[in-house]
């Protein structure tokens, strides 16, 4: 709780010196920030979006798993503990 109010006492040290239209608009827009989004647009349903998204490749998911395995590589060197 201490770090949470060293933030706040940092930015009112930045901000106590700006006039009151300024500090209203901040003020404004903060209350707009944490207003919450309506639910079509929420972000953490934009990977539903991506449902579906590979279902025109020909390759089947065995056959897309198998090629990004072999498709990497290491160049680690394996030492034994011997």
């Amino acid at each position: 709780m201490n770090l949470l109010k060293f933030n706040i006492e940092s930015w009112w040290s930045l901000l106590r010196h700006l006039n009151n239209d300024v500090k209203l608009e901040l003020a404004s827009r903060l209350l707009e920030s944490i207003k919450k989004p309506s639910p079509s647009s929420s972000p953490r349903d934009d990977w539903k979006k991506l449902a579906g998204a590979w279902n025109d490749e020909k390759e089947s998911a065995e056959e897309m798993i198998l090629l990004i395995k072999n498709s990497r590589f290491s160049n680690r060197q394996l030492e034994s503990f011997d």
